[in-house]
């Protein structure tokens, strides 16, 4: 069952504007017959299913205040329209605390030895795999063509998660057959860029980074062709994406291996990356298609005021509700409140925000002004403790030099990975709440905490 889990987070679609978020998806009710049909086959697990005073603790902390500052939030708003309701919230933010529970207890008892973590590994590449021909490059091919749209209008009406109040985003039967971006099953091309750069490629870089096969459980020089093949289909998506974010998931990928391959790889890579940039230079210059699509997406941005001017709203709402925040949903009030004038005077703003609500622009500055300290200060001490854990790990490892315990080294690597891109790219927005995120990071949490136990009892 652990090779399901990413392919069931990739659909994010709600059905149903009137339902709380959280429960008009279909992950959590799959996640959860998943759980109880584990515990009819195995009973015994539900002993591993044990709550740890201090992190039930701050939860029940957290949601509380989430609960106290949304009805403080929604009886000061003179827009509550631009909110989701208090009862609406209310239920959601009890639903999204039950979603963590939910995914990281399914992943407890899933993935509770090497085969099943390997599984998931597998899993998630066969689910890029099938992602990306199935989905993405079709939507490539609808960028340039209508010949795919059909299928491509198909797939956006039953699966495509679509933005509230942004109907012109979808008004040609999908977001890439009307604006000719690619998006995958997200709302927008950015929300895709993320969700490639936290979820996919990670597993990629690290594998290439050790020449590794997740398919053999090996290391396997002969098979780093697939693991190239991948990442390059993915930054070819990533371009036909045509955002500023695909962009800087290219370049961080590219960082990445630069700083992480050995002296002979990284020559080569350099070598090509040069070689890249000049044929891009020639064909920028040569092809028209593609000069048009550099211009009109990435060198001449229209959102750069509302991203900034969202950014800078969500900073002096946290900076004036420091410790509890103002409630998840509901910064779009304090946004209005504190945005500076001089980044209000474009269309966006005038007609869509003001209409609608000011979005999140930044997710860092959306968990500060919604969950405040109280909730991102004990998240991130979590992370840390996670992340010294892991390097522990890792360097253990590597003294031991058993080849049976690189597939750790390899996925640990990725851990790191997928953490530099939310912490970076969170800087941005994206569809942070969708359960394919708790995913990830639960697998790693849990391997890692696996990892430990093994190393301990073993060696």
């Amino acid at each position: 069952m652990a090779q399901w889990l990413v392919l069931i987070g990739l659909f994010t679609k709600t059905y149903g504007s009137s339902m709380p978020a959280t429960l008009a998806s279909l992950p959590i009710y799959l996640y959860f017959i998943l759980l109880c049909r584990k515990l009819w086959l195995q009973p015994e697990k539900i002993n591993e299913i044990t709550f740890d005073p201090k992190v039930t603790l701050w939860a029940f902390i957290v949601l509380i205040d989430q609960l106290i500052v949304i009805g403080v939030s929604y009886a000061v708003t003179d827009h509550p329209d631009f909110t989701r309701g208090i009862m609406n919230s209310s239920v959601n933010t009890v639903a999204y605390f039950g979603n963590i529970f939910l995914i990281y207890y399914l992943t407890v008892v899933l993935l509770d030895s090497q085969m099943q973590i390997l599984k998931f590994v597998q899993g998630t590449i066969r689910t890029f795999i099938g992602f990306t021909i199935l989905v993405l490059l079709p939507q490539v091919v609808a960028t340039v063509s209508p010949i795919l749209n059909g299928w491509v209008n198909l797939i956006g009406r039953l699966f495509e998660a679509k933005h509230f109040g942004r109907d012109d985003f979808y008004s040609m039967g999908s977001y890439v057959t009307t604006l000719h971006r690619v998006n995958g099953l997200s709302s927008e091309a950015s929300f895709l860029a993320v969700l490639l750069a936290v979820v996919f490629i990670p597993l990629i870089l690290a594998a290439i980074r050790y020449n590794y096969s997740y398919f053999h459980n090996q290391v396997d020089r002969t098979k780093n062709k697939f693991y190239w093949l991948m990442l390059l289909a993915s930054f070819f998506v990533l371009f036909f994406a045509k955002t500023t974010t695909g962009i800087l998931v290219i370049i961080f990928a590219g960082l990445i291996l630069l700083i992480r391959l050995d002296v002979k790889r990284r020559k080569q890579l350099l070598l090509l990356g040069i070689l890249a940039c000049c044929l891009l230079a020639l064909i920028y210059f040569t092809v028209p298609y593609i000069q048009n699509l550099l211009n009109s997406f990435l060198f001449k941005k229209q959102g750069t005021s509302n991203r900034l001017g969202g950014t800078i709203g969500l900073m002096l709402t946290f900076l004036h509700f420091p410790i509890t925040g103002v409630g998840d949903g509901f910064t779009s009030f304090y946004n209005f409140k504190f945005v500076p004038l001089s980044t209000i005077n474009n269309w966006e703003y005038q007609n869509v925000f003001q209409k609608s609500g000011y979005p999140i622009q930044s997710i860092w500055g959306g968990w500060l002004a919604g969950y405040g300290l109280i909730g991102v200060g004990p998240t991130l001490l979590f992370v840390y403790h996670k992340c010294k854990q892991a390097v522990k790990i890792y360097q253990k490892i590597d003294t031991l030099k058993n080849s049976s315990l690189t597939l750790y080294q390899v996925l640990i690597e990725s851990f790191f990975y997928s953490l530099f891109m939310l912490v970076v790219l969170a800087l941005f927005t994206f569809s942070w709440a969708d359960s394919i995120y708790l995913v990830i990071f639960f697998f790693y949490f849990v391997m890692i905490k696996f990892v430990g136990r093994q190393l301990q009892n073993e060696y």
